[in-house]
């Protein structure tokens, strides 16, 4: 009968069961961690890819001006025409994708490129048709005195720019947007070690002022 009998586990067993199971997960709660945070960069890619098409629509739709502005601190801010008979005047939207956050707290824009307007420029090479890029000529978004605008006409045309997404472990993505399409492509970017990185300073509210301006 002993033989057959289940045998429990005693209070002891119990215990050490629990304490093997807190140290595991103290080891792999890291792990976890990271793999999170490792999506942030590509979550905030496809959150700006989903607000460039947001804004692009909506103006076309109320038929008023929208626009992105990138701060000095590599943060946006989101802006519309309050009136369309007064296109100097702007103010935020009054609605809620326009105050979702975008950049994870993780992740800004480190530098951007204004690119040319109008049609890419055609080449032939060996009887082909090439369109060469614009060469990579990325500025720190720390030396630009005012905020750098994407600005979205009525009709969903918009200025096209490059820029680059940094995160705190050091990698990079690139975004280009070709206005005319409102396109936005993503590509991998430099990765920094995680000690050269430089995040901006957040913007005084004197500064943040400025750029509403």
């Amino acid at each position: 009968m002993d033989a057959g009998r289940r045998r429990a586990f005693t209070l002891l067993e119990l215990l050490l069961v629990v304490a093997l199971l807190g140290v595991l997960a103290a080891f792999a709660w890291p792990q976890f961690t990271g793999v999170e945070r490792a999506e942030h960069l590509g979550e905030s890619a496809r959150r700006m890819q989903a607000l460039i098409a947001m804004c692009r629509a909506e103006g076309m739709n109320e038929a008023r001006a929208y626009r992105i502005l990138i701060l000095a601190d590599g943060s946006l801010r989101v802006e519309c025409q309050s009136d369309p008979l007064k296109p100097e005047d702007y103010a935020a939207p009054r609605v809620d994708w326009a105050r979702t956050t975008v950049l994870l707290d993780d992740v800004w824009i480190e530098a951007v490129q204004v690119l040319p307007e109008g049609p890419p420029p055609i080449r032939i090479v060996d009887e082909k048709l090439e369109f060469p890029q614009a060469e990579y000529d990325l500025v720190p978004v720390t030396e630009f005195e005012q905020p750098v605008a994407i600005e979205f006409e009525p009709g969903g045309a918009s200025n096209s720019l490059r820029w680059v997404l940094r995160d705190e472990r050091g990698r990079g993505a690139l975004l280009t947007l070709d206005g005319r399409l409102g396109r936005v492509t993503v590509a991998d970017w430099d990765v920094l070690n995680p000690g050269e990185v430089r995040r901006p300073e957040p913007l005084t509210e004197a500064k943040s002022r400025e750029g509403k301006r």
